[in-house]
């Protein structure tokens, strides 16, 4: 009986793991508005929007923006910081138009519960939520293109408990692999004792 509890444990166990290194939501983010072509001297802006909120609070974010330097030139970047906390946040980032990227970063230095209750009115959450506004002026005329790049360790968005959430967290093959074996293992054991 014992060895049956303990594999009814060692399962359940088993799948909590692998349910916690998924994503809680499906979110992504992504440049909105990009002109279909431009004239030297335009300009414009896009914005960076996370999208696929569901009941997920968005605490900090990280993320480069790269466009074609031969073409644009990014003169200046808004960092929406009130739905993060306004003055309780830490922002920051980088124009580099020689190599055709921008960084910028945002954290909030408050709760998740204020974080949730800037962001989630009522305890709504909205499904989209803007964190950057990028402005571009067009060096020649032609067709833009301009994207997210570099995402993992060092950029990504983080949700609630700062626990990053895009791109999603997916297991690694070492840790399922061990997984695996200890399944087995338990596979095993059970099978000895019946």
């Amino acid at each position: 009986m014992r060895i049956a509890a303990f594999n009814a444990c060692a399962a359940l166990a088993a799948g909590l793991m692998l349910a916690g290194a998924q994503p809680a939501q499906a979110i992504s983010v992504e440049v909105q508005g990009t002109p279909a072509a431009v004239m030297a001297g335009d300009d414009f802006s896009v914005d960076i929007v996370i999208t696929g909120i569901v009941d997920e609070i968005i605490t900090a974010w990280d993320i480069d923006v790269a466009f074609d330097r031969t073409l644009l030139s990014n003169s200046f970047a808004i960092l929406f910081n009130g739905s993060l906390g306004g003055v309780d946040t830490i922002a920051g980032g980088s124009i580099d138009n020689l190599a055709g990227l921008t960084d910028l970063y945002m954290v909030s230095l408050l709760s998740d519960a204020e974080i949730r209750a800037l962001q989630c009115p009522g305890d709504v959450c909205a499904p989209t939520l803007t964190i950057a506004s990028v402005e571009f002026t067009a060096l020649a005329d032609g067709v833009p293109v301009i994207s997210l790049v570099n995402w993992g360790l060092a950029n990504d968005v983080k949700c609630a408990n700062n626990l990053q959430c895009y791109p999603a967290l997916i297991p690694e093959p070492g840790a399922l692999a061990l997984l695996g074996l200890g399944l087995v293992g338990l596979a095993l054991l059970r099978r000895r004792a019946a």
